[in-house]
């Protein structure tokens, strides 16, 4: 890509992120409302609405043509929008800029210009309406009510699982990151709460009662039987109200069970007549990079991206679910996140590992400092700075090895090894 144009997309960054939906719908309406073009699911949550947005898409794209628009990405900007089963080129993201930087720098003279996220966002919707797509699964940002991607009227809205997370924004209670993702779920339109905590059930279902919304849940409308994980992916039979399934997935993640219930909940209520066996095939050929991703099976090589401790603990119990070798903590985490807890949490998976460097400048957190502090949590602990490095030094001594802390870790490793990032098997 131009780097001119990546550029002055970034540049944008220094706007921050800015939690209100005006500048959003004024430059969306610039642009002739693309959003209204195609259908959508919105799919929100703490942990897990990446993954389910890949079901939702794979799922969807098996039935008519389907964009995804996630963030942030691993390796290349392009993999945020995907239409059809390809990502946007440069040519189009090049050609957009150009033909609508006037219309950024005009809303500057407004009142301020789109942030990077708010003009990314409208860039997905303007490509899956110039690409024909029926249907986009379209994953929330940061938050939700407030979050640029709210400006859709979906089919259906998804809560998947919600914890402590950007307190600064969101509050510091369950009920708070609750209240802002629950407000995706828009006038008479279903949703599908993935989450059975306490004070999430009673926020999410009081929102939706008082918006007259239908409220699905993962515990409450589906039962799972005869389920199995392994390092080849999980395996469990679904029911629902409406149908069984046998699902098939090459996730190991014990956590993606409810991730797949939420994405066949969505589909089953988004009001398209969507094929049992569509829907199954869609679960089977989803891919979702940097999650649970087996890079290796012997040594047994795994990245995951989780960052905060409900992900922690997730990725801990999913680990010791398809192995019970102890790998090599490669870690590398920023300075927003709670550090303290995570590192606890997966002393419970490995006592060895190395601190290495997220590819994230301003944030990253230098792992001498992550040595100093944490190091005593482990019976080894070593610094390595430069993450390939480290990653060589970690996949050359013959141990398992586990990747996680930070996407900015696992998106230097993988550009430098050549790792490609998919959202689904060939077909």
């Amino acid at each position: 890509m131009d780097s001119s144009v990546i550029d002055y997309m970034y540049s944008l960054m220094r706007e921050g992120i800015k939690l209100d939906l005006e500048v959003t719908r004024e430059f969306n309406g610039m642009l002739g409302n693309p959003d209204r073009s195609f259908k959508s699911v919105h799919i929100a949550g703490s942990n897990g609405k990446g993954s389910t947005s890949a079901f939702v898409y794979n799922i969807l794209q098996n039935y008519s043509r389907t964009g995804i628009y996630t963030s942030p990405h691993l390796v290349d900007f392009n993999e945020r929008i995907v239409s059809g089963r390809k990502s946007i080129p440069d040519e189009y993201i090049e050609k957009f800029i150009g033909d609508y930087r006037g219309k950024i720098e005009s809303l500057k003279e407004k009142s301020r210009n789109p942030t990077f996220f708010e003009l990314t966002t409208v860039l997905a919707f303007k490509y899956f309406q110039e690409t024909a797509c029926k249907y986009a699964s379209v994953e929330v940002g940061l938050g939700g009510r407030l979050d640029s991607t709210n400006i859709i009227s979906p089919m259906v809205s998804v809560i998947t699982q919600v914890g402590y997370e950007h307190a600064m924004k969101l509050g510091c209670s369950l009920t708070s990151i609750a209240f802002e993702k629950g407000g995706i779920i828009k006038k008479g339109i279903p949703v599908v709460l993935g989450d059975n905590k306490p004070e999430v059930y009673a926020t999410v279902k009081r929102i939706a009662e008082s918006r007259g919304s239908e409220l699905h849940c993962s515990w409450k409308d589906a039962i799972t039987e005869d389920f199995t994980v392994s390092v080849d992916g999980v395996k469990f039979r679904l029911k629902t109200g409406n149908r069984e399934y046998r699902i098939s997935s090459s996730l190991p993640g014990l956590f993606q069970r409810n991730n797949i219930i939420c994405s066949v909940l969505a589909i089953e209520n988004s009001g398209e007549s969507v094929p049992k066996t569509r829907i199954e095939k869609g679960i089977s050929n989803t891919c979702w990079p940097g999650r649970m991703q087996v890079i290796s099976k012997d040594p047994l090589v795994i990245m995951d991206s989780s960052h905060n401790p409900p992900a922690a603990h997730s990725l801990v119990s999913s680990y010791k679910a398809i192995s019970n070798r102890e790998p090599v903590l490669l870690v590398g985490m920023l300075s927003d996140k709670d550090v303290d807890s995570y590192l606890k949490i997966l002393r419970g998976l490995s006592s060895r590992v190395v601190f290495t460097t997220p590819e994230e400048p301003e944030r990253a957190i230098p792992p001498a400092e992550l040595y100093r502090m944490y190091s005593g949590l482990f019976r080894e602990a070593r610094v390595i700075e430069d993450p390939v490095t480290a990653y060589d030094e970690c996949i050359s001594s013959g141990s398992d090895v586990l990747v996680t802390g930070s996407m900015y870790l696992l998106g230097r490793i993988m550009r430098e090894k050549g790792i490609k990032v998919k959202f689904f098997h060939k077909e």
